[in-house]
């Protein structure tokens, strides 16, 4: 993803975006996947994989504003494309989360905790 063409300030609002749906995201799946800890054998690593994504992603994200900091002080094509190929791993991260947590949403049946009704909207 090349992001020569943009400027700064869009770069950051959607930086800025990321962050504010990943955390967001963290939080409200995390109330429904720690009761499913003590679920079977299965379902209980995953929900430990998942639980411990969110704290990746944080990390993660943290990481992106580094990338982007560097940018800004020196505003140069290798420094964005940095910035683009971290997006780019970072984004096919999450894919691969929402992939397994929905995998583990169909293993819910009747484990206490109700997922939130807007997170099966997320991509």
């Amino acid at each position: 993803m090349l992001l020569e063409e943009y400027p700064l300030s869009d770069v950051r609002a959607a930086i800025a975006a990321v962050d504010a749906a990943v955390r967001s995201h963290g939080e409200e799946a995390n109330a429904w996947v720690r009761p499913l800890q003590t679920a079977e054998e299965e379902t209980a690593r995953e929900a430990g994989v998942i639980l411990n994504d969110h704290e990746w992603f944080s990390t993660s994200l943290e990481q992106f504003w580094w990338f982007f900091r560097v940018v800004e002080a020196d505003d140069h094509g290798g420094h964005r494309q940095a910035l683009g190929q971290y997006g780019r791993v970072l984004a096919e991260a999450l894919r691969r989360h929402r992939r397994d947590e929905r995998w583990l949403e169909g293993r819910q049946d009747g484990a206490a905790g109700a997922r939130p009704r807007s997170n099966s909207e997320k991509p």
